[in-house]
């Protein structure tokens, strides 16, 4: 598998993941343009979420001559890959700590911002004529041990004031709604939903090619040099020039595409299962509503959801390496979490899933991500945290924003750059270590 920390850039014409979503999928994708322009206003590395949201604001909004050069096909990295979490936040820090951090006036500007996301994604699901397969159930955040009802309840406590909606479930009102030795209270966030992610990558698609932009596959960067004020990009298909140039590539951007980015992320495998679809005596053990989302509050967390056709989606961090990332081993870890989260499907977890794959996620070093421009005509937005699918689509519009000159809110997103990693040499030794301590914790 690609890894950004070893290999120089993604492709071109891998295939996609064999996922759960590229098999049972009906999508409408727009045609690749055959040629590349030798020219444009502004070049978008990268058609997924950000990349495909900047390009739609550019065009449309700021009639920009925009192209997008993807290493492989549209969407091939974590836009379509991901678990379908729409959720209300980004990165892995909450109200509370922003509160702390900047005061409560800022923490309500972030909420505002977190809105503004929802309704964008809002405008992308009636772009879908299939409404990106919705289920709308909310989000349940469950302490999957007793010693974490306590820092939970906390949460919720200054959570209400941000979002008065949310509602807290202990260990008896839990128990009726996920029945598992791991869910002993959860906080339930109504907004959130599930949705499929490659019909959105494919409403976004759609939305840009119909304003103009024009979008290359297999066009990965290998080459990006600077003449007078124009960025001229070397790909497998050709040179293009532009003055402005947006990196939308977040976990799967290469260590060395741009020195002004070096080091200021950290990609990290997500790994997700797909088990056959359960029986009636199956789904009604374990309880799950078929339309919420689960996650826990381990720190190397899982996350759950059964999907449209009675399927279990089960996910959680993977391997470190690239090279290591389809080894049996990690599939079987995440079934062995199925099992201990729910005894009932002992007989599941012995035979083979229909479905793993494992996708790139942006890790910022402080936890949040930016949208900023780190050097002249350059722009980009990294660091989600595996948060993205919701904040993604108003990062994308901020980037366009930010590339033509437009003053970005004071929010935190856009007031400084990724900080770089310490000794970025050593960020997968640094990330062993770091998984180790987590699940020694979470025993």
């Amino acid at each position: 598998m690609y890894d950004p920390l070893v290999d120089s850039y993604p492709g071109p014409q891998r295939p996609h993941a064999r996922s759960y979503w590229q098999a049972h999928t009906d999508t409408d994708l727009p045609s690749s343009a055959t040629a590349l322009p030798e020219r444009a206003d502004c070049i978008v590395i990268g058609a997924g979420y950000t990349g495909l949201n900047a390009a739609l604001e550019l065009a449309e909004r700021y009639q920009q001559q925009v192209v997008v050069v993807e290493a492989n096909s549209i969407g091939w990295g974590c836009s379509t890959r991901n678990a379908g979490f729409a959720m209300p936040g980004t990165g892995r820090r909450g109200y509370a700590d922003w509160q702390k951090r900047l005061g409560t006036e800022t923490a309500f500007a972030i909420r505002t911002e977190y809105q503004r996301a929802f309704a964008r994604l809002e405008q992308h699901l009636q772009h879908c004529p299939q409404q990106l397969q919705v289920q709308r159930g909310g989000y349940l955040k469950i302490a999957h041990q007793p010693n974490a009802v306590a820092g939970l309840r906390a949460n919720y406590e200054n959570l209400k004031q941000f979002e008065p909606d949310t509602q807290w479930l202990d260990a008896e009102a839990i128990s009726k709604r996920v029945h598992s030795p791991q869910a002993h209270a959860a906080i339930h966030y109504p907004q959130s939903f599930g949705l499929n992610p490659l019909l959105l990558t494919a409403s976004l698609a759609r939305q840009a090619t119909n304003a103009g932009v024009t979008l290359i596959e297999d066009a990965p960067v290998q080459h990006w040099e600077k003449v007078g004020d124009q960025h001229r990009l070397h790909t497998s298909k050709g040179q293009i020039s532009a003055r402005k140039v947006i990196i939308a590539t977040n976990g799967y951007t290469p260590n060395h595409l741009h020195p002004s980015i070096h080091g200021r992320s950290l990609p990290v495998l997500s790994s997700v299962i797909v088990t056959r679809p359960l029986t009636t005596a199956e789904r009604l053990a374990i309880g799950i509503n078929s339309t919420e989302l689960v996650m826990d509050t381990r720190t190397l967390k899982y996350y759950y959801r059964l999907l449209p056709d009675g399927r279990l989606l089960f996910g959680g961090r993977g391997a470190i390496r690239g090279k290591d990332a389809q080894h049996p081993r990690y599939a079987k870890h995440l079934l062995e979490a199925v099992r201990s989260s729910f005894p009932a499907l002992e007989r599941l977890t012995h035979e083979p899933v229909d479905y793993y794959w494992s996708g790139w996620v942006s890790v910022a070093l402080d936890d949040y991500p930016r949208i900023y421009s780190p050097e002249q005509g350059v722009y980009t937005s990294m660091g989600y945290c595996g948060a993205g699918v919701t904040f993604t689509q108003i990062a994308g519009q901020r980037l366009a924003e930010l590339a033509m000159g437009e003053e970005l809110p004071p929010l935190p997103f856009y007031q400084s750059p990724l900080p770089k990693f310490p000794l970025p040499h050593f960020r997968r030794f640094g990330q062993w270590a770091f998984y180790q301590l987590a699940r020694w914790r979470s025993m």
